[in-house]
C-alpha cells in the first residue's frame, strides 16, 4: 500500500556508538521514515537527531509511549542497538495491507549469520521465546504470537485504541502485554521476513541478569492475568513448573535458555513470580475492564496461542 507514513521511535538509555549506527541506518533508508524521534530515558544526552529528553530513566514502556505521543505516523519501535538494512522500510511499506502489527526479521549483529528472532512464540504459561534465536538466518512467514520490542511496527490506529504500552510494566513484558491485548481485539499480526534488522542482543541489560529475570517473570504473570484464557490461567502453576523443569533439564546438557542462568537469577525469578501473584487482584480488575472491547473469546484465544506457540527447536538450541 503506498502512502504509509512511518514514525521511528528510538528509545535510548546510554546513547553512544550503537545509537549512532541505528540513526545512520535510518537516514540511509531507500524510504526514510517520515518522522524520527529519539527518546532519552536517562540524564540529558547529546543526540544527533530530534530528541525527547526525559531527564531520568523512566523504563522502556513510558519512554516509548512518550515518543509515540510526539509523532503521528505508524509507530516503528526500535531499540537503540538495532541497525536496519537499507530497504527495510520500503519492504515494510510494500507489505502494508492496513492496520496490523508488522514484524521484520531480526538478525544477530555479531557476524555469526544467525537469527535473533522473527517475533516471539508463546509457551503454555504465558512466557515467550524468540522464534529462531541462534538458528539459521531464514525467514518465518508464519505470523508471530507476539512482536519483538527490539523492532516492530504497530499501526497508529491500533496503538491509539489500546493506549500503547502499559507503563506499569516498566521494562520487559510490555510488548507481550500489548500483543495479548491486541489479539483479544482481533488484530492481525504479519511477519515480513524480507525486512531485515540487525540487533546487538543484550547490549542494554545484558543477556542474563537477576533484575532482568525478576522483571520478566513478574510481568509475565501480570500479562497472563490480564488477557490469557481462563483455562490457561488455571493451569499456570503446573505449566510454570513444567517450564522450569524443562529448562533445567536442557540447561544440565548445556542447551537452551537455562544453560547460562546463574543461581541468583533463578532466585530472582521466584521473587518475580511472587510479586506477580501478589498483584493479581489489580490485573484481574483490568481484565474485567478490558473485556467489553474483546472480539476474541476463550476458544479463539487458545487458537491464537497455539498458532503462535514457541517451537521446540528454538528452546533446545
Amino acid at each position: 500500500m503506498s502512502g504509509v507514513r512511518f514514525a521511528a521511535v528510538v528509545v535510548t538509555h546510554q546513547g553512544g556508538p550503537l545509537l549512532d549506527a541505528c540513526l545512520r541506518s535510518l537516514r540511509a533508508q531507500t524510504l526514510p521514515p517520515d518522522e524520527l524521534i529519539v527518546v532519552v530515558s536517562n540524564r540529558t544526552l547529546a543526540v544527533d537527531a530530534p530528541a525527547l529528553q526525559l531527564g531520568e530513566n523512566v523504563g522502556y514502556a513510558r519512554a516509548a509511549n512518550a515518543g509515540a505521543a510526539a509523532t503521528t505516523g505508524e509507530v516503528l519501535l526500535l531499540n537503540d542497538d538495532t541497525r536496519l538494512a537499507p530497504d527495510c522500510l520500503s519492504t515494510l511499506a510494500a507489505a502494508w495491507t492496513g492496520p496490523a502489527v508488522y514484524q521484520p526479521r531480526i538478525r544477530l549483529a555479531d557476524g555469526s549469520g544467525r537469527l535473533d528472532n522473527s517475533g516471539l512464540g508463546f509457551l503454555p504459561d504465558g512466557s515467550v521465546w524468540a522464534r529462531g534465536r541462534n538458528g539459521p538466518d531464514r525467514g518465518y512467514p508464519e505470523a508471530p504470537g507476539s512482536f519483538s520490542g527490539a523492532a516492530a511496527v504497530v499501526a497508529r490506529e491500533l496503538w491509539s485504541a489500546v493506549g500503547g504500552f502499559d507503563e506499569r510494566f516498566g521494562s520487559f513484558g510490555e510488548d507481550v502485554d500489548l500483543a495479548l491485548r491486541l489479539h483479544r481485539r482481533g488484530v492481525r499480526f504479519v511477519s515480513v521476513p524480507d525486512a531485515i534488522v540487525e540487533h546487538h542482543l543484550g547490549a542494554s541489560w545484558g543477556r542474563v541478569s537477576a533484575e532482568k529475570i525478576r522483571l520478566i517473570e513478574r510481568n509475565r504473570v501480570r500479562a497472563a492475568a490480564r488477557s490469557m484464557p481462563w483455562t490457561t490461567l488455571a493451569a499456570l502453576p503446573a505449566t510454570t513448573a513444567a517450564r522450569y523443569a524443562l529448562l533445567a533439564a536442557l540447561g544440565a546438557r548445556g542447551r537452551g535458555p537455562g544453560a547460562d542462568v546463574p543461581a541468583a537469577a533463578r532466585l530472582a525469578a521466584l521473587r518475580g513470580i511472587a510479586e506477580g501473584v501478589a498483584d493479581l487482584p489489580r490485573w484481574l480488575a483490568d481484565r474485567r475492564q478490558d473485556a467489553p472491547t474483546w472480539t476474541r473469546g476463550e476458544l479463539a484465544m487458545l487458537g491464537v496461542l497455539w498458532r503462535g506457540r514457541a517451537r521446540w527447536e528454538d528452546l533446545a538450541r
